[in-house]
């Protein structure tokens, strides 16, 4: 029976070596618990360079991680996953992590017990048992890293209940998002649907997020970036999926909305929805008591 009102922490290194084929998971003590090849018939083999082995290794350890935290029985679980590449897919990791219930950080380190089994002779596969001995009550000590997932959030931020989007007379976001949309919606001659639909859930994205919507133009315009928005909706599974696609293709849907809502709250605009979505930060910053540090765009 899961235990909803508990937390845990779950603390792995995983790394794979495209030369060898190989991979190493390990636990928070740098113990092995599974390594060997990656075998071809296996669904999941990288088949790429060594940034795909890589992958191949962080999602194996996601996997274990989401068995321990059934075999728990808890129903919050943040993942701290060690490794040693720059430039993984920090968003298609966080989507499988959610996917298997869990909070990934995502942890980039030199320090990294993984590398080592990659080289070891031999396979060894995870135990058939339970996996409750690698899940903490306990979070783990900070790892020196160069880089995490989380970066940049404020650590000691309160985590709030997620704003409802279908219940807008108690949304106090509303006239914030309907500005923000207006600015490319009112007169888009051409736009799709598919772009239309990417309009709306980038706003969504960014202005309903847990940790409260922007105080200013240039928040709003700082927080189109991938990692920080994963970061922002770990655990809500249908916003990682949004971001997922979001930046998915040649030219992702997320960099082109970044593009026309900077050159459109730029100061030199004088279109009226434009002004209006820049008096509509200031009006709010004023009802917040002040408009001390909130510094819109063009004001």
């Amino acid at each position: 029976m899961r235990e909803q009102g508990l937390e845990a922490h779950i603390s792995l290194a995983a790394a794979g070596e495209s030369r060898s084929d190989t991979f190493a998971v390990c636990d928070g003590e740098g113990r092995a618990i599974w390594y060997g090849p990656f075998i071809d018939a296996d669904a999941d083999h990288p088949r790429g360079d060594q940034l795909a082995a890589a992958m191949g290794a962080a999602g194996r350890a996601i996997w274990l991680a989401g068995r321990a935290r059934e075999d728990t029985g808890v129903a919050t679980v943040t993942l701290h996953l060690a490794v040693s590449e720059e430039g993984l897919d920090e968003i298609a990791l966080a989507c499988r992590a959610s996917t298997a219930g869990l909070a990934l950080d995502l942890i980039v380190t030199d320090d990294n017990p993984a590398l080592d089994w990659c080289q070891a002779f031999g396979r060894l596969d995870p135990v058939s048992g339970p996996l409750t001995d690698l899940v903490d009550p306990e979070a783990p000590p900070a790892i020196p890293a160069l880089r995490a997932i989380t970066g940049g959030l404020d650590q000691q931020f309160e985590p709030q209940e997620r704003l409802v989007m279908h219940e807008p007379a108690l949304d106090p976001s509303m006239e914030l998002r309907s500005a923000l949309e207006s600015l490319l919606l009112h007169d888009a001659v051409g736009m799709d649907a598919t772009m239309r639909h990417a309009v709306a859930a980038v706003v969504h994205l960014t202005v309903d997020t847990p940790h409260g919507p922007p105080t200013d133009a240039e928040e709003f315009l700082g927080r189109f970036d991938a990692a920080w928005l994963v970061a922002s909706w770990l655990g809500h599974d249908t916003e990682l999926s949004l971001i997922a696609t979001l930046c998915a293709g040649e030219i992702p849907a997320l960099s082109w909305c970044e593009l026309m809502y900077t050159t459109t709250l730029a100061p030199w605009s004088t279109n009226p929805v434009a002004v209006h979505a820049r008096r509509v930060f200031r009006e709010g910053a004023d009802q917040a008591g002040g408009s001390a540090g909130l510094r819109a765009v063009g004001r």
